[in-house]
C-alpha cells in the first residue's frame, strides 16, 4: 500500500522551527540556510493544504493546524530514532555519561538502573553528580537529568518524563497527637531548605498565596542533607515528590500539606546530533517507559 506521506526532512525542519518559533534558529540547528527551512516548510504546508505559520514582519506563529500537527510530528520522529537505534549496527557498547542531581541519582535512579543495565548490558552508564548547565559538545557528558521546562538551549533536545511537585514534608514526630499541621503552626517550626533548591519555599507560599518568613530557618548544602535532618525531626523542609517518594512510603516522612506542582518537569537532556545516538536513544526511551 503506496503511503503519501510528506517527506521526512520537512517534518524535521517543522518540529524544530515549532519549537523555537523560528525560521533562523531552525537553520543554524540543522545547519542550512534560512531560504532552505522556509522552502521546507512551504513544501510541507503544499503537501498537507494548509498553512502552519504565520508569518509576521519579524516572527513565525504555528497556526490552529500547526498546533495540531506538532504532538504528532514529535512524536512520529522520536519512535523513528528509537526504532532505528534497536537495530543500528553501529556499536551499541561502551560508555554512557549521565548526569543528574545528586540527590535525584541517589534517590530515583539508582533503585532504577538495575533494569536498564538488564536490558543494555553492554552500556555502562557513568553517572556525573552536578546541577549546573551542561555543554555536551565540552563536558564528555551523553545525556543530563535537569528540572525545567523548554525553551531549551540551543542544539538541546529536551524531553519530559516525570512532572516536579514540590511541598513540605517532616518527620512524623512533629506532628501531635498525628494531625497535620496547618500554617500557623508551621510557621512556628524551624524551615529547612537547600542551596540547590533556594526558592522552593517562596515558590510553594507564592501558589498557595500566602507569605514565609525565612528568618527561622537551615540552610544545607545539598538537598540530601536537607531531607536527613527532616527526617531527623530537626524542622520543616520542603522537597520533590519523586525525590522522597519511598520514605513516604515508609512512614519515615509526612507531607502534611500534600505537594503542588511547579510548572516544570525532570527532562532528559542530549545534543540534537548526539554523537552515541544509539545509546542516548536506548536509555531515553528506557526512562520514559520506567514512569509510562
Amino acid at each position: 500500500m503506496r503511503r503519501h506521506l510528506p517527506p521526512l526532512k520537512t517534518l524535521a525542519a517543522f518540529e524544530i522551527a515549532a519549537d523555537r518559533l523560528s525560521f533562523t534558529e531552525a537553520a543554524a540547528e540543522l545547519r542550512l540556510t534560512h531560504g532552505a527551512v522556509s522552502r521546507q516548510i512551504k513544501a510541507l504546508e503544499s503537501h498537507l493544504g494548509v498553512a502552519l505559520f504565520r508569518r509576521r514582519n519579524r516572527r513565525i506563529e504555528l497556526t490552529n493546524e500547526g498546533v495540531a500537527l506538532l504532538p504528532g510530528v514529535r512524536q512520529a520522529l522520536h519512535l523513528l530514532e528509537t526504532s532505528a537505534a534497536e537495530v543500528s549496527t553501529s556499536p551499541r557498547g561502551g560508555v554512557l555519561v549521565v548526569s543528574c542531581v545528586a540527590t535525584f541519582m541517589m534517590r530515583w535512579l539508582i533503585p532504577r538502573l538495575y533494569a536498564f543495565n538488564a536490558l543494555h548490558p553492554q552500556i555502562e552508564v557513568r553517572l556525573s553528580a552536578s546541577h549546573a548547565s551542561v555543554d555536551f559538545s565540552r563536558d564528555g557528558v551523553d545525556v543530563a537529568i535537569r528540572v525545567g521546562r523548554a525553551p531549551w538551549p540551543r542544539n538541546v533536545v529536551g524531553t519530559p518524563f516525570l512532572a516536579d511537585q514540590i511541598g513540605p514534608v517532616c518527620s512524623p514526630s512533629l506532628l501531635k497527637d498525628g494531625r497535620s499541621l496547618n500554617l500557623s503552626a508551621l510557621r512556628r517550626h524551624r524551615l529547612l531548605q537547600a542551596e540547590t533548591r533556594a526558592q522552593s519555599w517562596s515558590n510553594w507560599a507564592r501558589a498557595r498565596g500566602t507569605i514565609i518568613d525565612l528568618g527561622n530557618s537551615q540552610t544545607f548544602e545539598h538537598l540530601y542533607f536537607m531531607l536527613e535532618a527532616a527526617a531527623s525531626g530537626l524542622g520543616v523542609g520542603i522537597a520533590s515528590h519523586p525525590l522522597i517518594e519511598e520514605d513516604l512510603k515508609s512512614g519515615r516522612l509526612v507531607a502534611p500539606f500534600g505537594f503542588m506542582p511547579t510548572g516544570n518537569s525532570y527532562c532528559v537532556l542530549h545534543a540534537r546530533q548526539p554523537l552515541n545516538t544509539a545509546k542516548v536513544a536506548a536509555f531515553r526511551s528506557w526512562i520514559l517507559r520506567s514512569v509510562a
